[in-house]
């Protein structure tokens, strides 16, 4: 096999691995959104403790992120999404196997940590993909998200029809077969790709990596992680995009919290099949979109414009929603927006993340991205449910509108030099 078919054969095995790893975390999830919340209820919990399930969940993610990512960076990354994959299998399994609210929040905080594990597979990427490619290649992390999305809840629903008396327990252990299965395919496939503790052929394919990377790094971190922070956010392109992160989530999240509510009094969608329908359509676009236009249009316009229109079909959507109700076709006309708009930004701001660090530094600095992402899916529900009572329906979304224009101004203003120097990059390796 030559040297140009092994290292191809490489990038498939690592790119692979990962989408399936992210694409299983969030089947794994999807899958509990139709049960939990009336488990919780039938443990005792009232209709905010029910809707903490979530939070908690995200709470895990939020504090596994950026130890796992830094984690990689010394300890390989393999054996970090091995391990993960492990315990977020014992606790589908320990879910379906609970009995009280206190054991439920428990076992779904600690696959919460588990779930963490996306800031080592976006470190894999970044191995293996050089700055130009990484655009590209991140955007299948967006398909994961998009077929998760599309796919959990209706694995979920169908589960539950089979195992109609123990419905937390059929999924848990349904969600628990996905990971087995995820295990033993990153085992046998995922090489390692940390540069320092990788095999021959990776080393070939990591040293064509760093001849394609104009940044220079030192060989290893700080072993300070407020140092190495203080290091990665002296790059001001780099603050705005962290910046970014924040907001895109954090005013996303305004949609996603509050969407069923929207639906059912906006829109006049009680039924929760028809309901079902409406986030599936989300998730089903988001495949579409990331697989169809996203990859192409980085390539062809770059991160930063790419982000930029990807921001400003957000905030349109936020600011439509509400006021076309009760209009199904413009409904699901706004929808297709949404998932545009987050198909072109999440990738976007992936790459840019990881292009804009140290090379040495890329596990901790997508981890410090994910980790801002999770804070914001800690504290966006909780924000825009008092919204939503506050400001009489879907017109909290405004607010989320806000947000994504302020964060398209800024990316407008704030990245026009990074556009430039990575435009100019890749004209010099054309």
């Amino acid at each position: 096999m030559s040297a140009g078919r092994t290292k191809d054969q490489i990038r498939k095995n690592v790119l692979g691995s990962v989408f399936l790893t992210i694409f299983l975390d969030l089947v794994g999830f999807g899958m509990f959104i139709p049960v939990i919340p009336l488990v919780a209820r039938r443990f005792g919990a009232s209709d905010s403790e029910a809707v903490a399930v979530a939070s908690l969940y995200s709470l895990g993610t939020l504090l596994a992120v950026a130890i796992l990512g830094r984690l990689s960076d010394r300890m390989g990354r393999k054996k970090l999404l091995l391990g993960t994959i492990a315990v977020s299998t014992v606790a589908q399994i320990l879910t379906g196997l609970a009995q009280t609210y206190p054991v439920l929040l428990a076992v779904r905080f600690i696959a919460g940590m588990a779930s963490g594990n996306i800031s080592v597979a976006q470190a894999c990427i970044s191995d293996v993909t050089t700055p130009q490619e990484r655009g590209r290649s991140m955007a299948l992390i967006g398909i994961a998200f998009g077929l998760g999305f599309s796919f959990g809840p209706a694995i979920g629903a169908l589960v539950s029809l089979f195992f109609p008396d123990h419905s937390l327990l059929g999924i848990g252990m349904a969600a628990a077969v996905l990971n087995v299965f995820n295990l033993v395919v990153v085992a046998r496939r995922l090489p390692e790709t940390h540069h320092g503790l990788c095999g021959p052929e990776m080393r070939e394919l990591m040293e064509h990596v760093k001849q394609s990377t104009v940044t220079k790094a030192q060989d290893k971190t700080s072993g300070v992680w407020w140092q190495d922070f203080r290091q990665i956010i002296q790059d001001k392109g780099f603050r705005i995009v962290l910046l970014l992160g924040f907001l895109q989530v954090f005013g996303f999240i305004g949609v996603e919290s509050v969407l069923s509510l929207v639906l059912n009094d906006d829109y006049l969608i009680t039924e929760q099949r028809q309901q079902y329908y409406a986030f599936m359509y989300v998730g089903f676009m988001l495949v579409l979109v990331n697989g169809g236009l996203t990859r192409p249009l980085i390539q062809r316009l770059g991160e930063v414009r790419t982000l930029n229109i990807g921001q400003f079909l957000l905030g349109l959507t936020m600011i439509g929603l509400p006021l076309v109700a009760p209009s199904l076709p413009l409904l699901y006309l706004f929808l297709f927006t949404l998932a545009a708009g987050s198909g072109f930004t999440n990738p976007s701001i992936s790459s840019l993340t990881s292009r804009l660090a140290p090379q040495h530094m890329q596990g901790f600095a997508l981890g410090t991205s994910q980790t801002l992402g999770a804070l914001a899916r800690i504290v966006g529900p909780a924000t825009f449910g008092i919204l939503y009572e506050s400001m009489g329906g879907g017109r909290s979304l405004f607010v989320s509108a806000g947000l994504m224009l302020l964060g398209w101004l800024v990316a407008v203003f704030g990245l026009q030099s990074t556009h430039r120097r990575f435009m100019a990059e890749k004209a010099a390796s054309t």
